[in-house]
């Protein structure tokens, strides 16, 4: 452990513990006997069993986040070449409205999903991105830029002291794709919509959106938490996911490992590479 202030609970001095930016639980669903997860960003793919961590929070705080949410979703992530929980909960209930491709279901009218800790989940991940470097590269800049009023806002609901103002919305989307990409993208600002800020990031099987700004949850009415219904959309995140990454990551530099390990898997017949 190291001392330092808590950015969650505000605590100064205190011991803080080696804390995970993306849960812990997640990683164990990238890895095989043989072969080890592919980090990536813009600049750089790589293979590497490392997980993010950093001294961050206090151990009264990194129970908040598990108790909190973590705990709760960490059985329901997709599994490669096996369930996924969360989807077979959300399909199990008619839907309450269909446009096109996309669905959108009332969770919070489902016995099997529990809104506020799937919330409390999404707006951790965020929090914790826009409180902390987390990359090394430069310790002074958090891992996302954000707001102080807003960081403070999604500091208050985490610790159970305010509601989610009506300027910050929560979207979360279920993978309705047959194979849900088996992948996890850290927080990262996207193109705004609606005149508001905007925010992704990407677990197995499901995609979490932060809108930002004037009357968010009105202009975002599928958010989870604008209203009673908790409502989750269901639609293809997959292909979304999948394109974008080819997108931003056709410049990045390949390891040798990674290029020889891509060469034997497509021997094999089996295609790992983005897109459609």
């Amino acid at each position: 452990m190291e001392t330092g202030d808590c950015p969650l609970c505000l605590s100064q001095g205190v011991s803080l513990h080696d804390s995970h930016f993306m849960p812990k639980s997640l990683y164990p669903l990238f890895r095989t006997a043989n072969l080890q997860p592919v980090r990536f960003s813009r600049d750089k793919l790589v293979q590497t069993s490392n997980q993010v961590t950093d001294y961050v929070f206090c151990g009264p705080c990194e129970k908040i986040f598990n108790v909190g949410g973590e705990s709760w979703i960490h059985t329901r992530f997709a599994v490669l070449n096996g369930p996924f929980p969360l989807r077979e909960s959300l399909l199990k209930q008619a839907p309450l409205q269909t446009s096109g491709e996309t669905t959108v279901y009332a969770a919070a009218k489902n016995p099997e999903i529990d809104v506020p800790k799937l919330t409390h989940f999404g707006c951790g991940v965020f929090f914790k991105a826009a409180v902390h470097s987390w990359d090394g590269d430069d310790p002074t800049r958090p891992y996302i830029l954000m707001e102080p009023d807003v960081i403070d806002a999604l500091r208050q609901y985490l610790l159970g002291k305010a509601d989610l103002p009506t300027t910050v919305a929560l979207g979360v989307t279920v993978d309705s794709a047959l194979v849900a990409w088996q992948a996890m993208v850290e927080p990262y600002p996207t193109a705004p919509i609606l005149g508001l800020q905007r925010y992704l990031f990407y677990v197995p099987g499901i995609a979490f959106q932060l809108f930002i700004g004037e009357d968010a949850q009105g202009k975002v009415p599928t958010c989870i938490n604008g209203g009673s219904d908790g409502q989750v959309m269901y639609e293809n995140v997959s292909v979304t996911m999948r394109n974008t990454g080819r997108v931003e990551l056709k410049d990045a530099e390949r390891s040798q490992k990674l290029l020889n390990m891509m060469a034997d898997l497509e021997k094999k017949g089996l295609n790992v590479r983005l897109g459609d």
